[in-house]
């Protein structure tokens, strides 16, 4: 084989490559986007800020998932995504954990 032979195969494996790779991101990217995995942790932050602006001061709020409290940022992590949401509640809200899910307390 040839030089111009060598460089023509090189080139030809190199775009093989190039695109089984993007065909490999793009699976990826698809398969977790079928199942859902992208949204469900902006679900459950969108959901439990709208829950808080929608109590009143002494209000319990049990939520089944990994939610955090911070000022008036709700942030919720759910298979390592991580979605923050502002509610606009002006009653001072606190996170626990507990068995099963985070428990909100409204003050």
């Amino acid at each position: 084989m040839n030089k111009k032979g060598a460089e023509d195969v090189l080139w030809n494996v190199i775009l093989v490559l190039v695109f089984l790779s993007a065909a490999g991101l793009l699976f990826s990217w698809m398969s977790s986007e079928a199942t859902g995995k992208s949204i469900k942790s902006e679900v459950i932050a969108k959901q439990t800020a709208l829950l808080i602006d929608a109590s009143e001061n002494g209000t319990v709020i049990f939520v089944s998932a990994d939610v955090t409290v911070d000022g008036n940022k709700v942030t919720a992590v759910s298979e390592n995504v991580k979605s923050e949401y502002s509610f606009f509640n002006n009653a001072k809200a606190t996170a626990k954990k507990v068995e099963g899910g985070t428990e909100i307390r409204l003050t």
